[in-house]
């Protein structure tokens, strides 16, 4: 979904924060598009360690070792080896157990969190999250500083992968506060999560529509996840023979 966003809207975009960076993986896509500046936040320590190597020499990127939320404090998140990090959380895992059994938890590490209002660090045009779950947390820990944000591409779930996570519906509704509203959703049926994007109101892109409206809703309502997974039949029947 990058790319084709970024083809879209980069003219409107200064910069990037990149909430959960992991290895860096859109830098090419962000660096291709010339952003001016990309602001990178990852946690894990040896996934932190990768990441500035892999940035080594881009005097347009700059990489913060802790994650961001609505409180400073220390955390354990909880580390998924398997797939080098990526499904790592703060919040226990639940549902994604179920959905994901390829993938364990058995490692933790102490990480230090910040909100984003008390670092001396201007927002951009572009917030992107990916931190399995704790997504409302980061944007609540921007404050006020979210007013100049024009863009949001966030990890969404539809159920409870990890405890408490926050649901797109609890997302859709704070950020409605300041003037955003929800213009494309993409959700896994099988793994009850996807992605979304944000765009203020008052954006010169945005385009109102009572279609795309209500096509938003339906696009996380159960029953059209369901008939989704109908429309995957190979996946369908993976899913319900375990195979």
């Amino acid at each position: 979904m990058t790319p084709y966003f970024l083809n879209k809207f980069s003219d409107d975009i200064n910069g990037v924060i990149h909430v959960g960076a992991h290895l860096g993986q859109e830098v090419d896509d962000y660096n291709n598009y010339n952003l001016k500046k990309i602001i990178l936040f990852e946690p894990q320590q040896n996934i932190f360690n990768q990441l500035l190597h892999n940035t080594e020499g881009m005097d347009n990127v700059n990489c913060f070792n802790f994650g961001l939320g609505s409180v400073n404090e220390k955390k354990t998140i909880y580390k998924s080896v398997e797939n080098d990090g990526k499904s790592s959380s703060v919040l226990q895992p639940e549902l994604h157990l179920s959905v994901q059994p390829n993938i364990k938890f058995d490692e933790s590490e102490e990480i230090e969190i910040k909100r984003f209002d008390s670092l001396n660090i201007e927002a951009l045009d572009l917030l992107t999250i990916d931190v399995q779950g704790l997504e409302l947390e980061v944007i609540k820990g921007f404050g006020n500083k979210l007013n100049s944000v024009k863009y949001i591409f966030s990890e969404i779930n539809t159920k409870y992968l990890y405890k408490n996570n926050a649901l797109v519906s609890d997302i859709d509704s704070y950020l409605s506060e300041f003037g955003f509203e929800r213009i494309y959703t993409n959700i896994d049926p099988f793994k009850y999560y996807g992605d979304a994007l944000y765009i203020q109101k008052t954006n010169k892109n945005y385009k109102k529509s009572i279609i795309k409206k209500r096509t938003k809703k339906i696009v996380i309502s159960n029953l059209y996840l369901s008939l989704k997974k109908i429309l995957y039949p190979k996946q369908f029947i993976k899913t319900i023979f375990k195979i």
